[in-house]
């Protein structure tokens, strides 16, 4: 298949060609700017789109005349969301708004996949116990808040023109390659840089209570490629582990892993009580369509990760 992927240079973007490249599909690169810097073969396969210039979204959809779209491309993070609220609402929403648009426009039969968050539900978690694709959504920040709009109108613009479209909402991430900014990296690179000598034995860290359902991102990446590669029905689509894990049982074992002793420090610039202390999702509906579940174990995805930090680490030393 023809699979054009937006955000193509992100971190789940390039575990999505890898996979899709080793499955035999024709794999474009979605990216604002092509990288010099970059190796040739995925220059070759990149294609610039800009998501919110639509002229030239459509002129690259239309060269490229993808069998599928996955729809990456958005500003991901909800500390930033509240920095910028209006750069994320229009990056996210209005660019997802001009690839489905364009779409239907040129009665292409492209399959899309937006790829909406977990974040999406929001304040109903604190009153469910699992949260499945019936569950109300209730955002609680602008990136939640974006994401929820753009599968949305994704929705109803697929419905106008009777397009394939596919709204998955991945629970937390993490793996290899992940930069800070997420929980699980931030800890591992804080602890990759102790046990090289470049910081004090001494991290510090937020609040710690809250527990989140966490999956491997490569069990994302399968997720995504079975709804891909199979006839699914248009709809939503929970992608998680079904496991709530505390952050503190995390940074526990990331510790125990480590080479140098090392002490935990709360820095109270960094404490932001989490109104809803439990997420955990329901993947029910994937598991029953695609026959779906996650592979990696939990602990082997921790030490890949924190392992890949080492390595980036010694190479900046």
């Amino acid at each position: 298949m023809r699979i054009l992927i937006t955000g193509a240079n992100g971190f789940v973007g390039r575990y999505l060609e890898r996979e899709l490249v080793s499955r035999n599909h024709e794999v474009f690169l979605g990216v604002k700017q092509i990288d010099e810097m970059e190796d040739i073969v995925r220059i070759q396969r990149s294609v610039e789109i800009n998501i919110l210039d639509k002229e030239q979204v459509k002129n690259t959809i239309d060269y490229i005349k993808p069998d599928v779209i996955v729809h990456l491309a958005a500003q991901s993070n909800v500390i930033n969301s509240w920095v910028d609220p209006t750069y994320t609402m229009t990056t996210n929403i209005i660019g997802t708004i001009n690839i489905v648009e364009v779409v239907g426009e040129l009665s292409l039969s492209t399959k899309i996949l937006t790829i909406g968050s977990s974040e999406e539900y929001g304040i109903t978690a604190k009153y469910t116990n699992k949260l499945s694709e019936s569950s109300p959504c209730l955002p609680q920040n602008p990136y939640a808040t974006s994401k929820f709009a753009a599968g949305e109108v994704a929705k109803q613009i697929a419905k106008k023109y009777h397009l394939n479209h596919i709204h998955v909402r991945p629970f937390n991430h993490f793996g290899p390659g992940q930069q800070e900014g997420f929980v699980i990296s931030d800890f591992a690179s804080e602890i990759a840089r102790v046990e090289a000598g470049l910081a004090s034995n001494s991290i510090k860290v937020g609040y710690l209570e809250a527990e989140r359902d966490f999956t491997d991102v490569r069990d994302i990446i399968d997720a995504y490629v079975l709804l891909i590669e199979n006839n699914v029905p248009n709809g939503v689509y929970n992608i998680g582990s079904g496991v709530s894990r505390r952050i503190s049982e995390i940074l526990d074992y990331l510790i125990e892993l480590a080479d140098v002793p090392i002490n935990i420090e709360i820095d109270y610039a960094k404490y932001r009580i989490s109104e809803v202390e439990n997420i955990v999702g329901d993947s029910t509906k994937i598991q029953q369509t695609i026959d779906w579940k996650p592979k990696h174990d939990f602990k082997d995805s921790l030490k890949d990760t924190l392992d890949w930090w080492r390595a980036a680490v010694s190479v900046k030393i």
